[in-house]
């Protein structure tokens, strides 16, 4: 693998395939490569790509500067970072991605010029900034930093370029989608969104080495904060904005509180005037407005209560976004998205002005109310971004300021307000990039919940994050249709085998619980009770702090992929704890072979639900692995090995 960046400048497309370079040891312990170029286009331009090498896990942190030496502006349309291969074929694995949809597989053998991207305006609307370029020597993991709009390009060298080498591949990501531009003026610089890569010999190799290199540099979860890992009560999915009051929350919060749960999260619903017809939708953007009608006590008296119950406040926002009927369209006409003149339904980021709006609207929030979680959403699709001509950004770079915005805006908050939980969400899970998830505590996968298609989000995120950033509910209680046409997955029939299917899954992550608790059977409260035990016991140890393992292919909705699938997660002692899951159709049984364990060590196994318990070698349990036989269809088993 060699690195590689495709950039154009002022019309003229540059490849370059990099073979020399300076060597620097930072300070932190990484090693870091510059690769340097000039071009001359009326005025000298410096070019320098930059990678990063943590030489614990052998990730690369890539980024192009380009830097404006001459006297006239440059105009950069497209600055694109990767890798080249030699190698007789390219493979590529990347995921498709809507709403419902995340995470879906694709691969496709690289022939020709091949692109896929995003141009909604938010990252994982389209695909996932994510590619795995597959070769005979191994893999090579690419995960783009980049929340809006994006393109990844692979395409064999000398099909189209005068440099013609046979057995030559190239793939490149950047923050290109046919409308993006940047002058960067004399003296001036612009820096890429990074590209992080790591190569090894199978994608499961590399994509450990992703997640192990997002924990330790990336995430801005505090350890102290999630230990014990919380479990977490939202309000939205049974009762959405129609069925919310003061007494309700109150009453889910108490019994949450009761099982053991952390955090209780106040949804949409709490804010804007009581008005027929008009949803949280047409809304958003009045913050200061609280329901009175449904929140007689206001605010602050909702978090208080929960307090005095032992129970963390949550808030959800989507401080990004304008409703057509919110009064934020006339009273600060002036921080509003447009383009062409259109207002594009968004506070713009890349205007000062947005920016000391949003932050003084959410210290409403943390500071006068005291919710110790928000989760921010945004549920409209920016495409192209702003083009005012009076906000701090060129007619180009609208969306490219604001994301740029928002991420200063995240860090900021994070700073003033540190024992709070900032949750990342985007109609679920669109713009889940590792760009984001660098500014946020946890994500949000996606709205529909069921555990089939859970399976096949959470295999799929791991592909370059960790797990302690992915946070879904359980199998939720809804008012449509969209888990399987199933409004409650949980009543007095329900086996309790199915219960356990449920909730262990999200016992992977962070779990989060969307039910009606009050009307829920009283086994199933003292079952969650159970459960939670479990997963605050060993929570911070396997899930915050430790590896995870995909010991088998990744889980698809829709009864296709792997209908048997295991999760290993290990600690810092090598100890290990497996989760798997027979989906409907699954075969009777599975076998896996561990990984990450102690070979010398001698280790007990013990099948929780089975009831088994064995002596077993590391070296044993990696070569012949355990098996696991006796699941129902919807049904799970977790293995300790102590």
């Amino acid at each position: 693998m060699k690195f590689a960046y495709a950039v154009t400048l002022n019309g003229t497309e540059i490849l370059q395939e990099c073979t020399y370079h300076t060597t620097e040891l930072l300070e932190n312990g990484m090693k870091r490569l510059t690769f340097p170029r000039g071009h001359c286009d009326g005025g000298m331009i410096s070019l320098e790509l930059i990678c990063d090498q943590d030489p614990e896990n052998g990730v690369y942190r890539c980024r192009l500067e380009v830097r404006n030496g001459g006297d006239k502006p440059v105009r950069v349309s497209r600055a694109d970072v990767g890798a080249s291969f030699d190698a007789q074929a390219l493979d590529l694995r990347y995921f498709h991605s809507d709403w419902g949809a995340e995470y879906s597989p694709r691969s496709h053998r690289v022939e020709r010029e091949f692109s896929f991207g995003c141009v909604s305006g938010r990252s994982c609307k389209g695909f996932i900034p994510y590619a795995e370029c597959g070769t005979e020597e191994g893999c090579c993991a690419l995960a783009l930093a980049w929340s809006g709009n994006w393109t990844c390009t692979a395409f064999p060298w000398g099909e189209s370029y005068c440099d013609y080498r046979p057995w030559t591949y190239c793939c490149v990501m950047g923050l290109t989608d046919g409308a993006f531009f940047r002058d960067v003026l004399p003296g001036e610089s612009f820096t890429t969104p990074e590209v992080y890569l790591s190569q090894a010999g199978d994608r499961e190799e590399a994509c450990l080495a992703l997640r192990r290199y997002y924990k330790k540099h990336l995430s801005p979860l505090c350890e102290a904060l999630f230990t014990p890992m919380p479990l977490e009560y939202n309000t939205w999915w049974p009762y959405e904005d129609r069925f919310i009051n003061e007494e309700v929350f109150q009453k889910n919060a108490e019994i949450a509180k009761s099982l053991g749960f952390r955090y209780a999260m106040m949804d949409a619903g709490w804010f804007g005037e009581e008005t027929e017809g008009n949803t949280w939708y047409e809304k958003r953007g009045d913050w200061d407005k609280v329901n009175r009608e449904r929140f007689p006590s206001g605010m602050k008296a909702m978090c208080d209560k929960a307090k005095s119950m032992e129970i963390a406040p949550g808030m959800w926002c989507e401080i990004e976004a304008v409703g057509r009927d919110a009064d934020l369209n006339r009273t600060h006409e002036e921080i509003i998205a447009k383009r062409d003149g259109r207002s594009l339904g968004y506070v713009c980021f890349g205007s000062r002005a947005g920016r000391e709006w949003a932050m003084k609207t959410v210290e409403r929030i943390l500071g006068e109310y005291g919710a110790k979680w928000i989760k921010f959403d945004f549920n409209l699709d920016p495409g192209f971004g702003c083009n005012r001509g009076d906000h701090e950004h060129g007619a180009g770079d609208g969306l490219y300021a604001h994301y740029m915005g928002y991420y200063r805006f995240l860090d900021e908050l994070r700073q003033k307000y540190p024992d709070v939980v900032i949750e990342n969400c985007a109609s679920g899970g669109l713009r889940g990039d590792i760009g984001m998830m660098s500014h946020c505590a946890v994500g949000f996968l996606s709205d529909p919940d069921h555990t089939e298609f859970h399976l096949q989000l959470f295999w799929g995120a791991l592909s370059f994050l960790h797990q302690c950033c992915l946070l879904h509910f359980t199998w939720s209680e809804v008012l449509q249709t969209h888990n399987c046409g199933v409004a409650s997955p949980i009543t007095e029939d329900t086996p309790r085998s199915k219960v356990d299917y449920m909730v262990r899954a999200a016992m992977m992550g962070i779990p989060g619980f969307s039910y009606r608790l009050p009307q829920m059977p009283e086994w199933v409260l003292e079952r969650f009770r159970e459960l939670g035990r479990f997963y605050t016991e060993h929570a911070a140890a396997f899930i915050l702090k430790g590896d995870a393992y995909r010991l088998t292919e990744q889980p698809l909705s829709g009864g296709r992929g792997e209908r048997f699938p295991v999760f290993q997660f290990t600690d810092r002692e090598s100890r290990g704890l497996v989760f798997a899951f027979r989906l409907i159709g699954g075969p009777d049984s599975q076998r896996v072979q561990l990984k990450g364990l102690d070979p010398c060590r001698e280790y007990t196994v013990s099948w929780l639900d089975a009831g088994k318990e064995e002596k077993r070698t590391g070296a044993e349990l990696m070569k012949a692995g355990v098996a696991f036989e006796g699941l129902p269809e919807e049904g799970s088993e977790i293995v300790t090995v102590f």
